[in-house]
């Protein structure tokens, strides 16, 4: 899983966590994504639909699977990341982060002030009292910065210089779109090719973990080429619909 990766795993270039992107608020369809054999599954509060009363179900069903949970919190924001990690998640994922203060925010929200490095989060682990046990990710939680934008861009070397952050995770849309590249990929211009591979160097010359959000395969295949151990290989709605989609032709006899 993804809590293997240590710096030697990084450089040894060894270790590799392929993971799910779930945005389905429905324990049955994140139950399904956590029990494929992903490394992690990953629940969307930015841009999926699960609220916020819908995450202690949907962390509640994932405990007791084998997959690391996290969960992409709407922004770089202190009681969202906290309740996450409240709830179960193993660790976060924050978008948008555009400056180092902003991951510094996002380490001490996840953080309690007896961890290295300290934090700021508050005492409150609700599944510890359920289960009648402290759970791993109450002293280690993983905190998983998204470079997406411009800024981010620029800033990525004092981004990674934070203590406690544990990955780079690039998302290749966005930035793309806020670079001025429209809705091209990397297989589009050389540009954005670039700027991923200058977000996975940086991780890795700072012992992090590189990670690329990727839409199909051959992404999943290029990056881990290029060193990026940390890669999301697609979207639940995505996979069933293509799941879907393949029946219905195999059925059919249709190849479309």
């Amino acid at each position: 899983g993804v809590e293997e990766l240590d710096v030697r795993d990084i450089r040894a270039g060894v270790s590799v966590a392929h993971g799910v992107w779930t945005t389905i608020a429905d324990p049955v369809v994140v139950g399904l994504a956590a029990r494929a054999g992903f490394d992690y599954t990953c629940i969307d509060m930015q841009h999926g639909l699960a609220t916020d009363s819908d995450l202690p179900t949907l962390l509640r069903y994932l405990r007791g699977t084998p997959t690391t949970t996290v969960v992409r919190v709407p922004a770089a924001d202190f009681p969202a990341i906290g309740r996450a990690l409240d709830l179960g998640a193993d660790g976060v994922v924050v978008p948008m982060v555009e400056n180092a203060e902003q991951a510094a925010l996002a380490v001490a929200a996840a953080r309690y002030p007896t961890s290295t490095p300290p934090g700021r989060r508050s005492w409150g682990p609700i599944f510890a009292d359920l289960d009648g046990v402290t759970p791993p990710h109450v002293a280690d939680p993983l905190v998983i910065v998204m470079i997406e934008t411009p800024g981010a861009f620029e800033a990525v070397e004092e981004i990674a210089s934070v203590p406690g952050v544990d990955a780079l995770y690039v998302g290749p849309y966005d930035l793309a779109l806020s670079s001025g590249f429209g809705q091209q990929i990397y297989r589009d211009d050389p540009e954005i090719e670039r700027r991923i591979q200058h977000v996975v160097d940086t991780a890795i010359r700072h012992d992090l973990i590189p990670a690329v959000h990727c839409t199909d395969l051959q992404m999943v295949h290029d990056w881990r080429e290029r060193g990026a151990r940390m890669l999301t290989t697609g979207l639940d709605t995505t996979l069933i619909s293509q799941a879907f989609a393949t029946r219905y032709a195999e059925a059919s006899g249709d190849p479309a």
